[in-house]
């Protein structure tokens, strides 16, 4: 099974989805997908020479050589070079597990389940909020009234969707409460929502610090929607590493009655020590890893940082590399609960290998208000998520669906190149 060609499409959805198509000797095509980061598609030229001829079924070595290739950009820890890498290895895995005629989740040791457990990423009101390359805010081309891309570059520091004027209303908790309720109805058993939001409180918003009111409102907005669904249905919150250490004590402390799933990313990725003061004080369980690409790094996430779960993004890490942090993870008997904002390719390709985990404990969904997500699939009988979950089979080789081509040119980046087409 050699490797033909490398080709890319950059879907414009709430994020960039960078698709990576393999073509192999034999006619069969594999599906990939890296997370996004700008000038991604040109890095993967650049990697393409590496691989036109060789065989795709040697994929650990394969994934070697192309980290390898990038260690003199500064990307032998992480970065584009293994957003890239972790793509192309998804659409390798792909096609070897078609070549093979069996499911993905075969290829890493099998299923512990089937059922895959999905929580959804959501927010106060519905709409989609959309990212560039670089993490400002923008108006995709295809919903805006010029037909162009619209771009926003001021950024709030305090944002995740970034906001260009400073917040001057408080967040409404009914509203966080009423779209919680939503998602409840439509099957899921799972939510997570951002708290780390403009608010009229913020007395800075580069100094990381918490005022005292700031903490009740998050506190609020969480007591809201444990309210409003229930106590059978788990919540998380995702702080974006804002916050400094003792704020996000403080924080944890205030929301530690409302019994969540874990409080995610209080502090910056960077600093261990931060990490550590935190789960030593934290009532509330922390999750961190999705700005973490190795099994050394998340070695010192669990060892040192006291992580209580590990929440990789398998659209960086890679998946080989993904099921070895998951089984670092099970030697501590700390879950394993995958970040990811990606389109149905590495929803699935992800899916598949939490199959393989036995400390897998839920994987995230972040495009519940994309239009048209379900579409991006073909060769899958109804939706690809029912009722919160995704249910694998043995009758669906690779990853268990082809990328809709025509869907995905509808949606596709402009000034990217789409494939093989001029």
């Amino acid at each position: 099974m050699k490797i033909r060609d490398i080709q890319t499409a950059v879907i414009e959805a709430n994020y960039d989805w960078t698709i990576v198509k393999v073509v192999t000797d034999e006619g069969i095509v594999g599906y990939g997908e890296c997370f996004f980061a700008p000038g991604l598609t040109r890095t993967i030229q650049e990697l393409k020479h590496i691989l036109i001829g060789q065989d795709g079924r040697d994929i650990d070595r394969i994934c070697r050589l192309l980290r390898e290739a990038g260690v003199t950009a500064g990307s032998g820890t992480g970065g584009i070079v293994f957003h890239a890498v972790a793509g192309i290895e998804s659409a390798l895995w792909d096609a070897y597990a078609k070549w093979l005629d069996v499911p993905l989740f075969r290829l890493f040791g099998g299923a512990f389940r089937k059922r895959i457990r999905i929580y959804a990423d959501c927010h106060a009101g519905e709409g989609l909020s959309s990212l560039s390359s670089i993490c400002t805010p923008r108006i995709p081309w295809w919903m805006s009234e010029t037909g162009e891309t619209v771009h926003f570059y001021e950024i709030h520091m305090r944002a995740h969707g970034g906001l260009s004027e400073e917040a001057k209303e408080l967040p409404d908790p009914s509203a966080y409460a009423e779209r919680a309720k939503q998602v409840k109805e439509m099957g899921y058993t799972a939510l997570k929502f951002d708290v780390d939001i403009p608010n009229p409180y913020m007395r800075d918003e580069f100094n990381r610090c918490l005022d005292n009111r700031e903490v009740d409102l998050i506190a609020g907005l969480v007591e809201s929607v444990r309210n409003a669904v229930g106590n059978d249905v788990d919540i998380a919150i995702d702080c974006h590493w804002r916050f400094s250490s003792e704020s996000a004590i403080r924080l944890a402390e205030a929301i530690a009655p409302y019994r969540l799933l874990w409080l995610e990313d209080p502090v910056p990725p960077d600093s261990i020590e931060a990490l550590e003061r935190v789960t030593d004080y934290s009532p509330v369980p922390i999750a961190t890893g999705e700005n973490h690409y190795t099994r050394q790094q998340f070695h010192d996430l669990i060892v040192r940082g006291g992580v209580h779960i590990v929440s990789p993004d398998f659209q960086k890490t890679g998946l080989l590399e993904g099921k070895r942090i998951a089984d670092l993870a099970e030697t501590f008997t700390v879950p394993i609960a995958p970040h990811n904002i990606s389109s149905p390719i590495g929803t699935m390709a992800s899916a598949h290998l939490c199959a393989s985990i036995p400390n897998f404990l839920v994987l995230e969904h972040h495009g519940i208000d994309v239009p048209f997500w379900e579409e991006l699939a073909i060769g899958w009988d109804g939706a690809i998520i029912n009722n919160g979950y995704i249910e694998l089979s043995d009758d669906k080789p690779g990853i268990g669906i082809e990328l809709n081509e025509e869907i995905a040119y509808q949606y596709r980046r402009k000034d990217e190149p789409f494939f093989d087409r001029v």
